[in-house]
C-alpha cells in the first residue's frame, strides 16, 4: 500500500461531481443559486452549452482512469480535488471568453476595434488551453482533446451576437459625412473613432481606417468604397432616366470611348452566275469625358452635430434630391458644353415633332394632342426599329393629368385605368417637373432608354466646412460662422450620351387646358422667390 497515492479528499461520483461543475460554471457567468429553475430541468443560454463541454471532459477523464487502472492505479472514483481542478478549469474559460454585447455600451473614451477583438478570441483559446493542462504528466493524455473544450466554448459564445436594424443607404451616407467631415475633421482615425461612438457602426468604422492608408488630401475625401455602391445606386434608382432603363459605365481615367455600329450590312437576291454584292458594316463612337456635378447644402450646425436618426434622415435626402434632379436635368436639356453633357432635347440627330405645326386634326388641334397622338408618337419611334426592351415616356404632371382625363364619346376613360399601374400604351412612364411649362407649351419624351449611357468617373465626393462662405442659387451670399450654418459640397464627375440617336423622340410645344392660368401661378411664385432672395441680399449686405 505504500506505492498507493493518498487520496487528500472524499470520493465523489460523477452526479456530485457534474452539480459541483454546474455551480461553478453558474457563479462564473454571474447566474445565483437561488435563480428560478428551468422548466425543462436544463440549463439555458450560455450555461447550456457548458454542459456539452462537461460531458466530453468527463469522457475523457474517463479514458484516463482506465489508463490508470491498467498501470495499477485505484481509480473507482474521482476525488474532490480532481472535480474542483476540473471546475475552475471550465470557471478561467469562461471567465476568458469575450463578454456579451448587450452586458454593455462601448465606452465612448475607447473606439471598438476588430482586429484587438480577434487578438483577444486568439489569447483566450490559448487561457482556455492552458485551463485544461494537467498539473501531471500521464503516460496517455489526450491533449488535442482538452483543446477542442474552450474551442467549443467559445465559438458558442462569439456567434451570440446582437441584431443590428438595418440602415437606409441616405441614412448612411448622412453618417459617414457627418463622421469624416464635422466630427472627424477629415481625419479617418477620428472619423473611426466616432462611427462606433455615435452610430456603433463597426463596418463603418474599419473602412475609414483603410481609408487612412490612401493618405486622402485635405480637399476632400471620397466615401468608403462599400457607400459608393451603395449610395450611387440608389441615385440613379430615384432618377427619372434610370427608373427609365439607362445603364451607367465606369469612367476610371475620366473618360471612356464605347464603339457602335453605324449601319449594317444587307443580304440581297441574285441569280444563277450572277456576282453577289458587297456590303460594309460602319461604324462609330461613343465618347464620354467625366464633367462636374456638384451642389452645397446649407444646414444649421446645431442640427448637423446631432447623432439623431431624423436628422441623418433629412440632412442625407436633401443631399441625395439634389444631385438626383441635377442628373436629371443633365440628360434632358444638358447644352453639351465643356461643362454639361448633351441633352435629349438639345441633340440635334434625335427626332423632334412640333405639334403646334401638325395639321391631322386626329393627332392634335391648336396644340392640343388628342387621344390618337401617343399612338402617332410611338409609331414614329419605332418605324426606326428601335429595341422595345427599355420602351418608356417621361414627361410633366400636367400632360399625365391631361392624359388621364381623356374621354371617349361615351364618358370612358381611355388611359386612366392603364397609367394607374404607371404605364402609357403598354410602356412604363415617370413624371419630371423638370420638364418646363412655357408660353408655347411643354414636351413629351420617348424612347429605348437603355441607349442612354451614364459615365461614372469616381462616385461621390464631399467635403463639410464650418466657417466656409457660399452664394446660393439666387445670389445671396452666406457665412458659415455668421449664420452658425455647415455647407456640404457634393461631387460627381459624370457624363451622358446616346448610343443610338434613333432611338429617341421628343414632341414639343404640347398645350395642356388651362396652360395660361397656370403660367399666371407659377410667375407669380418666381417674383415670391426673387422678393425673399433680393430681401435675403440686402440683409446679408447689413451685417
Amino acid at each position: 500500500m505504500g506505492e498507493e497515492k493518498e487520496k487528500k479528499s472524499t470520493k465523489l461520483g460523477e452526479d456530485d461531481l457534474m452539480e459541483k461543475i454546474k455551480a461553478a460554471v453558474k457563479a462564473a457567468i454571474g447566474e445565483s443559486a437561488e435563480d428560478k429553475e428551468d422548466p425543462e430541468g436544463e440549463l439555458g443560454g450560455e450555461t447550456a452549452a457548458v454542459t456539452d463541454i462537461v460531458e466530453e471532459v468527463l469522457d475523457a477523464i474517463n479514458e484516463k482512469r482506465k489508463s490508470r487502472k491498467a498501470d495499477g492505479e485505484a481509480v473507482d472514483e474521482l476525488s474532490e480535488e480532481e472535480a474542483v481542478e476540473i471546475a475552475q478549469a471550465i470557471e478561467a474559460v469562461i471567465a476568458a471568453a469575450p463578454e456579451d454585447e448587450s452586458k454593455g455600451d462601448t465606452p465612448e473614451d475607447e473606439p471598438d476595434d476588430e482586429e484587438k477583438e480577434n487578438d483577444n478570441l486568439a489569447d483566450d483559446k490559448r487561457k482556455a488551453k492552458a485551463g485544461f493542462r494537467q498539473h501531471k504528466a500521464r503516460k496517455a493524455a489526450p491533449a488535442p482533446v482538452q483543446r477542442k473544450y474552450s474551442t467549443i466554448f467559445l465559438q458558442g459564445r462569439s456567434q451570440v451576437k446582437k441584431q443590428t436594424k438595418s440602415v437606409p443607404p441616405v441614412v448612411q451616407l448622412a453618417r459617414a459625412i457627418k463622421c469624416i467631415d464635422v466630427f472627424g475633421r477629415h481625419d479617418p482615425e477620428r472619423a473611426a473613432y466616432y462611427a462606433v461612438k455615435y452610430y456603433s457602426d463597426s463596418d463603418m468604422s474599419r473602412e475609414f481606417k483603410a481609408l487612412g492608408t490612401v493618405n486622402p488630401s485635405s480637399g476632400g475625401i471620397l466615401i468608403p468604397e462599400t457607400y459608393i455602391e451603395q449610395i450611387i445606386e440608389m441615385l440613379y434608382a430615384k432618377t427619372v432616366i434610370k427608373e427609365l432603363g439607362a445603364q451607367t459605365v465606369p469612367m476610371p481615367n475620366g473618360s471612356v470611348t464605347i464603339p457602335k455600329m453605324t449601319s449594317g450590312t444587307r443580304a440581297t437576291w441574285g441569280g444563277e452566275q450572277r456576282k453577289i454584292p458587297t456590303s460594309e458594316p460602319t461604324f462609330g463612337n461613343l465618347k464620354l469625358f467625366g464633367k462636374r456635378l456638384n451642389t452645397i447644402v446649407p444646414m444649421s450646425r446645431e442640427l448637423m452635430l446631432t447623432a439623431s436618426y431624423s436628422a441623418d434622415q433629412l440632412f442625407g435626402n436633401d443631399l441625395m434630391r439634389r444631385m438626383e434632379l441635377g442628373l436629371d436635368f443633365g440628360a434632358l436639356y444638358g447644352t453639351g458644353t465643356e461643362y454639361q453633357p448633351l441633352g435629349l432635347a438639345n441633340n440635334e440627330n434625335i427626332q423632334q415633332i412640333d405639334v403646334s405645326k401638325l395639321t391631322d386634326e386626329h393627332v392634335a388641334k391648336n396644340s392640343l394632342i388628342t387621344a390618337d397622338f401617343p399612338v402617332f408618337m410611338r409609331a414614329q419611334a419605332m418605324i426606326k426599329n428601335i429595341d422595345d426592351q427599355h420602351l418608356g415616356w417621361t414627361f410633366n404632371s400636367l400632360i399625365e393629368g391631361y392624359l388621364q382625363n381623356l374621354k371617349t364619346s361615351t364618358g370612358t376613360y381611355i388611359y386612366r385605368e392603364e397609367m394607374a399601374s404607371g404605364k402609357l400604351l403598354g410602356s412604363p412612364y415617370r413624371v419630371s417637373n423638370q420638364i418646363p411649362l412655357t408660353a408655347t407649351g411643354t414636351s413629351i419624351f420617348f424612347g429605348n432608354w437603355s441607349d442612354l449611357i451614364i459615365g461614372d468617373q469616381m462616385g461621390l465626393e464631399t467635403y463639410t466646412t464650418l466657417d466656409g462662405t457660399w452664394n446660393d442659387a439666387d445670389g445671396v451670399s452666406h457665412n458659415a460662422f455668421e449664420e452658425n450654418l455647415t455647407g456640404t459640397r457634393a461631387l460627381m464627375y459624370v457624363d451622358i450620351g446616346t448610343r443610338h440617336d434613333e432611338s429617341f423622340i421628343i414632341a414639343q410645344n404640347c398645350q395642356v387646358p388651362g396652360s395660361t392660368a397656370i403660367l399666371a401661378e407659377l410667375k407669380r411664385l418666381e417674383a415670391i422667390e426673387a422678393k425673399a432672395a433680393a430681401a435675403g441680399r440686402n440683409e446679408g449686405g447689413k451685417k
